[in-house]
């Protein structure tokens, strides 16, 4: 799956990363039946059950300003989904919804800065937002808490103190700037 324990890193989705992410996530799903490449119009992408996923790399820090209106045609058209669970789809106002055909196609979002170096994962739901609205339906940011802990990142252990509480403070004193005399 999609983890730190498959090997699952990030620095494969950072800047400039858009075929390393590509390449670690064949071999992340590699052996694993349920999850298949399924590419759609040349864009990579896995599915797995009745959901593919497509990635795409944007400005770190805005993905939930991405316009999917200003993407390349096939981000539009997963953009334009329809979205069954969609409150506003239930008010009869005559249009169709329009999926593909027992697919639903999500979007792997990924960026990074420069310096310093931060990095940013999200899974979601896109949503045509050509009226300047919002741009995903629902969007989750993959953290520690969905990809495992970084092994790499070490624990700051914390100091300890030089004396216990009770005791009393080191004695010091206070020197004139031109003083020469030595403690």
């Amino acid at each position: 799956g999609l983890s730190r324990a498959a090997g699952f890193k990030e620095r494969s989705f950072g800047v400039g990363a858009f075929d390393v992410l590509e390449s670690q996530l064949d071999r992340v799903f590699e052996g694993d039946e349920r999850v298949f490449r399924d590419d759609l119009n040349g864009s990579p992408g896995w599915r797995y059950g009745g959901y593919r996923v497509l990635t795409k790399r944007h400005e770190f820090g805005a993905v939930r300003a991405i316009r999917w209106d200003r993407e390349r045609p096939t981000k539009q058209a997963v953009a334009r989904q329809g979205y069954v669970e969609d409150p506003q789809l239930s008010l009869d106002l005559g249009l169709r919804v329009r999926d593909t055909p027992g697919v639903v196609t999500l979007v792997l979002a990924h960026s990074a800065s420069e310096e310093p170096l931060e990095m940013e994962l999200f899974l979601g739901r896109p949503r045509w937002n050509a009226d300047g609205g919002t741009a995903w339906h629902w969007v989750k940011e993959l953290g520690d808490e969905a990809l495992g802990r970084d092994p790499r990142r070490k624990l700051v252990e914390r100091t300890m103190p030089l004396w216990a509480e009770g005791e009393a403070d080191v004695p010091m004193r206070l020197r004139d700037e031109t003083s020469t005399e030595t403690a």
